[in-house]
């Protein structure tokens, strides 16, 4: 270490063994703080700037670490997640000449640089607009450019590979904190956590309205935490039948043009409020098997507004199960738990549900559709699912199947 360092560390060292915030002015303990954070930030861009070089290093596998994370979080005293987020961090920063020196200048804070590297990564074309966002907005602001940067997609492929990783990574995990707290954390999809807000509003609704009848006052947040414990085993307050017509509605707002190419480019969106950005072929797709509302817009206006949702009328229903007893899918004969499915509906002109645009596929080939980007097409006695542009084709059948 230089031996500059080795004094500055030493001469905080010295300053905070002889604090005592009783024996200097008001005004001197905000400049203090000040100073302090600027050193904060310095201190964090160390740790970022060499954190990379020092997982090729030997030391974590002499000390008897498991991993070169395992040595970052003991060492910094932080959790392991923290740890492999700041060493993909250091990684990435190859990458981003500017935001290297931006952090080397003190002028971003470590929750500001992993924003902007996880956002740009892959993207440095970005890398200027987050750097002014940084510098100009909150950390929430900056991190709701990073969702629109992370957005604009090139290819419908693009906005799946995106979705994909993180579904791929989705988890929930829990732990106790030291004052004896549960603590959950779950890392869902955007359209996932669009459903699960859905359900739990009413139930929070519920018990906000009760505790108001009460005269008791909590924050929104210990009402959604009732209501997540309430759902879960069972013990809701909200009445049947508004839990039934709130049951997994997810608004969706997206652009039009978006809608008709298959992917959102700059200044587009497709999002859920309140959640974030969504793959354009995943509203098409995916939260089909919820109840959707899909307003879609071109500029400031609303063009049309469309209830989406597969909810099959009963007739058509038994229409449907009479002319697909097995998947649709050539070769695939899995006749148990099926699913319906739209396709070729054109949402912008908001079709109705009939018997021309649904087909029952299988869990299997539901998923391809989902999150690999094939498509259905033909009809009844011609169907054929089609691979994406650039996709393996899969051999037809099922991986289920017996024979």
């Amino acid at each position: 270490m230089p031996l500059s360092l080795e004094s500055a560390r030493a001469e905080v060292a010295r300053h905070l063994a002889d604090a005592d915030p009783d024996r200097v002015t008001s005004a001197r303990a905000a400049e203090l703080v000040t100073l302090f954070a600027e050193i904060e930030r310095l201190g964090a861009a160390g740790k970022v700037l060499y954190a990379e070089r020092a997982a090729h290093s030997m030391v974590w596998r002499e000390e008897g670490h498991r991993s070169a994370a395992s040595w970052m979080a003991q060492t910094t005293g932080t959790g392991i997640g923290e740890a492999i987020g700041a060493l993909e961090t250091s990684a990435t920063l190859g990458s981003l000449p500017e935001t290297a020196d931006a952090l080397r200048r003190g002028e971003l804070s470590a929750p500001q640089v992993k924003v902007i590297a996880g956002a740009a990564k892959g993207n440095p074309r970005t890398e200027i607009e987050l750097l002014l966002a940084a510098a100009t907005r909150s950390l929430k602001g900056l991190k709701e450019t990073a969702l629109q940067v992370r957005a604009a997609a090139g290819s419908t492929a693009q906005e799946l590979n995106r979705y994909n990783a993180i579904r791929a990574s989705r988890a929930v995990r829990h732990w106790t904190d030291p004052d004896g707290a549960f603590r959950l954390d779950a890392r869902l999809t955007p359209d996932a956590g669009g459903k699960l807000l859905s359900v739990l509003r009413p139930e929070a609704d519920a018990r906000f309205h009760q505790a108001r009848k009460d005269q008791e006052f909590e924050p929104n947040a210990a009402y959604l935490a009732d209501a997540l414990v309430a759902l879960v085993c069972g013990e809701p307050t909200a009445s049947k039948d508004a839990r039934a017509s709130s049951r997994a509605t997810v608004s969706i707002r997206v652009d039009a043009a978006a809608l008709r190419r298959g992917h959102a480019e700059g200044g587009e969106t497709c999002v859920i409020p309140g959640v974030g950005p969504v793959p354009v072929a995943t509203a098409r797709r995916q939260l089909s098997d919820a109840t959707v509302k899909l307003l879609v817009v071109d500029g400031v206006d609303v063009v049309s507004v469309c209830h989406v949702g597969r909810t099959v009328p009963a007739h058509l229903q038994s229409a449907l199960e009479e002319r697909d007893p097995t998947c649709v899918v050539p070769e695939c004969d899995i006749a148990q738990g099926l699913q319906n499915h739209h396709f070729d509906v054109d949402y912008v002109e908001c079709k109705t549900t009939s018997l021309d645009n649904l087909a029952r596929i299988c869990r299997w080939h539901h998923d391809l559709i989902s999150y690999e980007g094939y498509e259905l097409t033909g009809g009844p006695g011609s169907w054929e699912m089609r691979a994406p542009p650039g996709g393996c084709r899969f051999e037809t059948g099922s991986p289920f199947d017996s024979g």
